[in-house]
């Protein structure tokens, strides 16, 4: 089913007296009550199944909850394919990233790195503690208080000191008059329903790259578990956690577009994420 037909089917409410319909109804309502005995699933009632915190709790991968019970749920919650698929997201782009910013400091002195929508920081705190601190000046940005505070934390604990946290929007044109060798945009993009903020986005970032820079970005081609989520959890808007899929091929048409080489992109093993990595290339050097 092609990608934009398969999210609008999913937008569109059940009738609650069928069987799909009633079977969704009673697991929204199981993850409203005893569900939050769980750590990670009150986290995502809060603040949403999709949000930085939630993000958060689920790479530090630790099941807690109120009572025996509920760590025991967390447990199984925390186990589920869509959070390992996370999981294995963030160590992939930790590779990815640990081989363009060595590659870029092979190229130069120092570099600036900049994450357009940290969440919580944790693979770029765990990249930026793998190399000098005075070859990178490194900003993480996020449009939330929460992640930027979260981020905080995390790099203090990691003891990871380069690093300026700027609470920006991402989709803001104005954010991005300064240049960077390395931008990265992290589980970030599939949240957003719409593909023009998404295109305009990577359009922004590619224009404040510098020649030779990297784009890394994750891409969700799939998701086992698409109606269960669209059905039962919330986004942090508050709204159904309806996915927006988008193949590779809709990325490359973008990146040719904003005046990027498309290099290579990785898949984890769940095949439901995968990391693009795109070019700039020079002025004067064949595309």
């Amino acid at each position: 089913m092609n990608e934009l037909i398969r999210y609008e089917a999913l937008k569109r409410p059940l009738n609650p007296f069928t069987p799909k319909g009633l079977y969704y109804g009673l697991m929204r309502r199981l993850l409203g009550s005893i569900g939050n005995l769980s750590d990670g699933i009150r986290i995502g009632n809060t603040y949403g199944f999709d949000s930085g915190v939630m993000l958060d709790y689920v790479y530090k991968n630790r099941p807690s909850g109120r009572m025996g019970i509920g760590r025991l749920i967390d447990r199984f919650y925390l186990a589920s394919v869509g959070w390992r698929g996370i999981r294995a997201r963030k160590q992939l782009i930790r590779e990815v990233l640990e081989d363009v910013v060595a590659r870029q400091l092979e190229a130069k002195a120092s570099i600036r790195y900049l994450d357009i929508a940290c969440g919580g920081g944790e693979y770029d705190i765990g990249v930026l503690r793998q190399f000098d601190p005075g070859r990178i000046a490194a900003e993480l940005r996020d449009y939330k208080a929460e992640n930027i505070a979260a981020s905080a934390q995390n790099a203090e604990a990691a003891g990871v000191e380069n690093v300026l946290f700027r609470q920006a929007d991402a989709f803001d044109a104005a954010n991005y008059q300064e240049r960077w060798e390395v931008i990265v945009s992290s589980g970030f993009w599939e949240i957003i329903a719409d593909d023009a903020p998404v295109k305009a986005c990577l359009f922004n970032a590619a224009s404040a790259l510098e020649p030779g820079g990297t784009l890394v970005f994750t891409i969700q081609p799939d998701h086992p578990q698409l109606e269960f989520i669209a059905r039962v959890l919330t986004s942090n808007t508050g709204e159904p956690w309806v996915m927006r899929l988008r193949s590779l091929q809709l990325f490359k048409a973008w990146l040719e577009e904003a005046g990027l080489e498309y290099v290579s992109h990785r898949m984890e093993p769940h095949g439901i994420f995968g990391v693009v990595e795109a070019r700039k290339v020079p002025a004067g050097e064949a595309q």
